[in-house]
């Protein structure tokens, strides 16, 4: 259907133009051309036609039917030569036993499938035994009123590297909770507690465990974990310090505002008092000095705001 179907079309396209050019054509001076082009349309269009049906994009019932019949022939005769093949032998007096009809013996076992290997998962990491019960837990409060924290350094494959990475996670879950205690983003930047003080004051020797687990990819890796333990006295410390900030901070808010104030009034009787010396020969240009001073007060402080941490 899909190979007739645009030459059906194609013969439909090929009769209306041949209608619609019909007067045409037969004007007496195109005769000799349409001569020359029907015999070799016609030429062209007998070898397109063999081309097409040598190449087997049109099918010729006839030629298919019979090719089909012989491969349907071929798969019955090879079915059939294997049976044919005992009864040569009957005039021996002895018949083959077929496959079939052979009975089974008791000694010869049933064939069994073949075993399936378990493979174990080659994702598995090795964990060696010893691992603290505090590495897998959440932060919590204990009923003491020590806040855990449990910190890991990751795999690493050189103990450095693993000791690297947990200092930087001590930092991490410390700054986090400072933050979170005093409720300000700022205040792990202001007061600056470094790891040294982190494995000093809230890192216990027996609250660092290391461990080499085996990988399946990249061999025996190193790894290092450690438990946080943030206690009252610790809290207190850090309240006193932020408060001590915030003093600072606010000290320092309260002398921008009135040094502003100060250059401000400054401007403005400076301006009174230079126009009545100069009894009103330059007011203009007074007033002009004076707008630029108070723009540039109003500049200074704005550009000395952004290093005021606003508490």
């Amino acid at each position: 259907m899909l190979t007739i179907l645009p030459l059906f079309v194609l013969a439909i396209l090929v009769s209306c133009l041949l209608i619609a050019s019909w007067p045409l054509l037969l004007h007496r001076r195109l005769r000799p051309a349409l001569a020359g082009l029907t015999g070799t349309g016609c030429i062209a269009g007998g070898a397109s036609l063999i081309a097409l049906l040598v190449s087997g994009v049109l099918p010729i019932p006839c030629f298919t039917n019979t090719a089909s019949a012989q491969e349907d022939t071929k798969p019955a005769e090879a079915t059939t030569a294997p049976a044919a093949a005992p009864s040569s032998t009957e005039g021996s007096g002895a018949a083959l036993p077929t496959p079939d009809s052979r009975p089974p013996t008791p000694d010869s076992p049933s064939p069994s499938p073949d075993p399936v290997l378990e493979v174990p998962p080659t994702t598995e990491v090795i964990i060696p035994p010893g691992r603290p019960s505090w590495v897998d837990q959440d932060p919590q409060t204990n009923s003491a009123g020590i806040h855990t924290i449990p910190v890991s350094s990751g795999p690493y494959k050189r103990h450095i590297d693993a000791l690297r990475a947990l200092d930087e996670q001590l930092g991490k879950e410390t700054s986090r909770y400072i933050a979170e205690h005093v409720d300000s983003d700022l205040a792990p930047t202001l007061l600056r507690i470094d790891v040294s003080t982190i494995r000093r004051d809230l890192v216990k020797s027996e609250n660092i465990y290391e461990e080499k687990i085996v990988s399946p990819t990249t061999g025996d890796m190193h790894q290092i974990h450690a438990l946080i333990e943030v206690d009252q006295n610790f809290r207190t410390g850090l309240d006193e310090e932020w408060r001590r900030v915030r003093a600072t901070s606010r000290l320092t808010q309260l002398g921008l505002f009135v040094g502003a104030g100060l250059l401000f009034i400054g401007s403005v009787f400076s301006y009174f008092r230079l126009d009545n010396a100069t009894r009103g020969y330059y007011t203009g240009r007074l007033q002009f000095m004076t707008a630029a001073a108070i723009l540039a007060v109003i500049g200074g402080g704005v550009f000395a705001a952004r290093w005021i941490h606003w508490l």
